[in-house]
């Protein structure tokens, strides 16, 4: 064996056996592979403690070769039983496993020994929360299958082949091959993003696995907070990627991760972020969506938020829950620590009334947005998003709380902004509002303040995006310089106003005729902006409109 540093990918939660294609080739030389051999093992892994263990050959096939530990095969007296089952999974990976996760995915590392390209598959008790594993070696901060003199090894768990369904064991088998794809195709890459392909290649296969999809959902059930990139290898990192897989399939088809899996990165999260762009998507809107959708689950809110499958069709995570007191003016605050890829659901029950939320977001935490979900009584769910852009503390406010609503969930994320291991900080605060005249209105103010921030921004970015395409289309326009008139006739300055007010909203200058002669329809054009920016309606385009549009720009 090596003498490296070992690094083992396993499946866990209720353990899942494997098999492959049996056609026997009985002329083969087992010269090399002999009806006895010897393999390393984890010991933590085998149900034993072993670190070796001797081994007899089973059976050869098309793609395999099975063994099993001959002090497990002495003692198993199903071996009629054992033999079918693992003629059919060879079989079905032979057939259906083997070419739909190759023709989309690529081909598995295949060295072979003395040129004999089959895939050794090792059956061994294993302990209890184990299904199966690879052995890898990480070397220089590259993964390769370990093969060395013994080939390429899956270890199964013998004690649950008998006990798996033919669908839970084709579906084992495609996970742990797939491993063999994706460290031949991206060496390198993170945990997460291995066993997330692998989790997406279980569910393309053709075999009904709704009892795996509900047993993953489950174990990511009661998870308040997630992390995408961490892994500690426990149930509910298995049912997160799970999730996440079904939902991008769902979403982007099974293509997609083809495109992911052959993106020119070792690294998985950048081969993530920049397949995205190629799809007009943002991979952290996608993932906060996903986020969103873990919680409502209604595809009548948009198809982003919610698993289309029925096996999920009712499925919510349960959110870390907070209760306010009903009594008036009660309060409660909290403060909070995220880091990268890290996002938290949480949940606000209790208050009477209105009830304010507060976020306080410091300068130094990447929290661009929180979307937040009001529950009424009847379970119907509302999304909103609470934006920090302009100022890191704002306030909402849910009126008809114990009434017409009983819940307000939120979710802080951090993204690719955020830094590897740091952490941020982040709090909030929510308060009951005594219902009367003088509140009412203050709430009312706030909500206008925020109505009419958003319309700054919007107005900021429609104008930016304006010049951005005056600029795009050729012409040499920086800032209005002079003054611009009805009548003007061959102006390149007119052209760019024109250029620029075409460039605006399409109620502003409908016609966008960009001709350098300043006629009625531009004086019209221009009275519209006057209007749109709170100036007299002259038609002139003089010093202060000028002033007004060169400061947008």
């Amino acid at each position: 064996m090596f003498n490296l540093k070992k690094k083992e990918f396993f499946i866990g939660i209720t353990v899942y056996l494997i098999s492959l294609g049996v056609l026997i080739f009985p002329s083969i030389s087992l010269a090399k592979w002999e009806q006895t051999a010897s393999f390393f093992v984890d010991s933590g892994y085998d149900l034993h403690g072993r670190n070796q263990i001797e081994s007899q050959l089973l059976k050869t096939t098309n793609k395999f070769y099975f063994y099993a530990d001959k002090q497990w095969y002495q003692a198993f007296d199903k071996k009629t039983e054992l033999d079918s089952k693992l003629y059919n999974l060879a079989t079905n990976f032979e057939y259906k496993t083997y070419p739909i996760l190759t023709n989309l995915l690529g081909s598995e590392d295949n060295p072979g020994i003395d040129n004999d390209p089959r895939i050794i598959i090792v059956l061994k008790p294993l302990k209890d929360r184990f299904g199966g594993y690879i052995r890898i070696i990480d070397s220089y901060s590259k993964s390769v299958v370990e093969y060395s003199n013994e080939g390429q090894i899956i270890y199964l768990n013998s004690n649950l082949i008998l006990k798996s369904s033919q669908e839970i064991l084709d579906y084992q088998l495609a996970h742990e091959f797939t491993h063999l794809i994706t460290l031949h195709q991206k060496p390198g890459a993170e945990t997460w993003f291995y066993e997330l392909i692998s989790e997406f290649a279980g569910q393309i296969i053709g075999t009904d696995i709704n009892s795996i999809t509900q047993q993953r959902a489950q174990s990511l059930l009661y998870s308040t907070d997630i992390n995408l990139i961490k892994w500690e290898n426990a149930d509910k990192d298995y049912g997160k990627v799970y999730l996440f897989a079904l939902y991008l399939r769902e979403q982007f088809g099974n293509q997609f991760f083809g495109e992911v899996l052959k993106y020119p990165s070792k690294n998985g999260l950048v081969s993530f972020v920049e397949v995205f762009k190629k799809h007009q998507a943002n991979f952290e809107q996608v993932y906060l969506d996903w986020l969103v959708a873990n919680i409502v689950n209604d595809c009548f809110l948009g198809k982003q938020y919610c698993y289309q499958g029925t096996s999920l069709k009712n499925y919510s995570i349960l959110a870390h829950s907070y209760y306010l007191p009903i009594q008036s003016r009660s309060s409660l605050s909290v403060t909070d620590s995220i880091k990268s890829w890290e996002a938290k659901w949480q949940k606000i029950t209790g208050g009477s009334g209105i009830i304010k939320l507060k976020f306080t977001i410091p300068e130094n935490t990447p929290i661009e947005k929180i979307p937040y979900i009001i529950e009424d009584i009847d379970g119907k769910k509302t999304i909103g998003f609470i934006d920090f852009s302009a100022a890191n503390i704002q306030e909402i406010y849910i009126e008809e709380m114990g009434t017409k609503n009983k819940a307000v969930y939120f979710i802080p994320f951090v993204g690719s902004f955020g830094k590897q291991g740091k952490t941020y900080y982040y709090s909030w605060e929510v308060t009951n509002v005594e219902s009367s005249d003088n509140q009412e209105k203050q709430i009312i103010e706030s909500l206008l303040r925020q109505i009419d921030e958003l319309k700054r921004q919007v107005v900021m970015l429609q104008t930016q995006l304006a010049m951005q395409k005056t600029y795009q289309s050729g012409l040499s326009c920086s800032i209005f310089s002079q003054d611009l008139y009805y009548g003007m006739t061959s102006s390149d300055e007119v052209k760019c106003l024109q250029q620029f007010l075409a460039n605006l909203e399409n109620d502003i200058y409908p016609e966008k005729l960009v001709t350098g002669y300043f006629g009625p329809l531009t004086q019209a054009a221009v009275q519209r902006y006057q209007k749109f920016k709170g100036i007299i309606t002259t038609g002139y385009f003089g010093p202060l409109t000028r002033s007004v549009a060169n400061q947008s720009l």
